[in-house]
């Protein structure tokens, strides 16, 4: 198989204009503002339907606006209880009730007005462990602005969380942990790397030489095509995600991440039919533009207004070194493995490997171009 005919393959995938239904976990919407003076605006949006234990009913009934008014007390009492608020030393924060509210649209939900002032100023810490333990696939998602620049975060199980900063807007560091922890939870992203890296520790061995087969790819060759691999990745991400996040550059976000999960599948089919890939480099860059859509999809959420360019490089260089760090962590690994015998890394790695990989971006393909939804409940993606 040509790889003309593998990507005309992933493409008609990509192009299926078929819908599936899943079922949804339970969500909840927060809106938070942190105040020049530290004080921390809090909104809850939570669906009506979900608020049955809170409320004492019957499980799944959904209560009327009345009986949700009647019981505004409780309510408060309940989401309290698992949204907390504490300061940089432990110590709880004043919380204040500022009521709840209807917004209206097509699903049911009721918004709680909250805010909290915490005893000492610097870093302050929000705890959010509303009905994971009546859904551990719940989500809240709650954007957090501060300073003039809103992040998008997620509490999920696990993950209940999040430290702002009650003195001031996002800064350095902030950009540079965001582009870190954007690799590091970024499964798919991840498993492109790795798909590209197995095969760099070896080559196959030159037909003079006696009984054919695989053998080791130097350590300084084995280098030389990691770094021209990780360079074009690079250079093409950081293309596209200057662009996309400046609001130069836009596609819709099916089709991006449809098209990452496309290029994991594609490095793991050439690895399992072509074995020693040539011109690596050029796959990684054609690859790197699409990731790098994808990196823009969270950074645009977190870039400032105005003086953009700064806290757009500085998310990058932390891409940059996560990156590089899970480079040095695997491929002093696979250049082990291989020495230990090249034949058997090809058939033990490689292509177990790489069968691995391709059915898990087979998987998030799916899920994203076909609308099922059954992988991020595992991975949390």
């Amino acid at each position: 198989m040509s790889r003309h005919a593998l990507t005309a393959s992933l493409l008609l995938v990509l192009a299926l204009p078929l819908e599936a239904g899943a079922h949804q976990a339970s969500t909840s919407f927060s809106t938070v503002r942190i105040t020049k003076d530290g004080e921390i605006k809090y909104d809850l949006a939570l669906a009506t339907r979900d608020l049955y234990e809170a409320l004492g009913l019957e499980a799944d009934r959904d209560p009327t606006d009345d009986e949700i008014r009647h019981a505004e007390g409780r309510l408060f009492d309940y989401v309290l209880q698992r949204l907390r608020f504490t300061g940089e030393r432990g110590e709880p924060c004043e919380v204040e009730r500022r009521g709840l509210t209807f917004p209206g649209g097509n699903d049911r939900r009721v918004e709680l007005r909250l805010s909290a002032r915490c005893p000492s100023p610097g870093r302050a810490f929000i705890d959010y462990e509303l009905f994971f333990d009546l859904d551990p696939a719940h989500t809240g998602w709650a954007t957090i602005t501060q300073g003039g620049v809103s992040v998008e975060h997620r509490f999920k199980k696990g993950a209940t969380r999040r430290e702002v900063n009650v003195q001031g807007g996002l800064g350095f560091l902030d950009f540079l942990g965001a582009g870190i922890e954007h690799i590091f939870t970024g499964y798919d992203h991840l498993a492109f790397l790795l798909g590209l890296l197995l095969v760099a520790a070896i080559r196959r061995r030159s037909p003079d030489r006696q009984g054919g087969g695989w053998e080791p790819r130097g350590l300084r060759q084995g280098v030389l095509y990691v770094a021209r691999i990780v360079t074009a990745f690079t250079v093409a991400h950081s293309i596209t995600l200057i662009a996309a996040a400046l609001g130069w550059i836009s596609l819709p976000t099916r089709f991006v991440e449809s098209a990452i999960a496309a290029s994991i599948v594609y490095v793991a089919l050439e690895n399992l039919i072509f074995g020693d890939p040539r011109h690596r480099w050029v796959l990684a860059f054609g690859f790197g533009l699409v990731h790098g859509l994808g990196f823009a999809s969270l950074l645009a959420n977190i870039l400032p207004p105005r003086a953009a360019i700064i806290p757009l490089l500085t998310f990058n260089l932390g891409i940059e070194i996560g990156q590089l760090t899970v480079v040095a962590l695997i491929y002093p690994l696979l250049q082990l493995a291989a020495r230990r015998g090249a034949d058997r890394y090809r058939h033990v790695i490689v292509v177990g490997g790489s069968t691995l990989i391709g059915l898990l971006g087979l998987l998030w393909l799916l899920e994203r171009a076909l609308g099922f939804a059954f992988l991020s409940r595992v991975l949390g993606g």
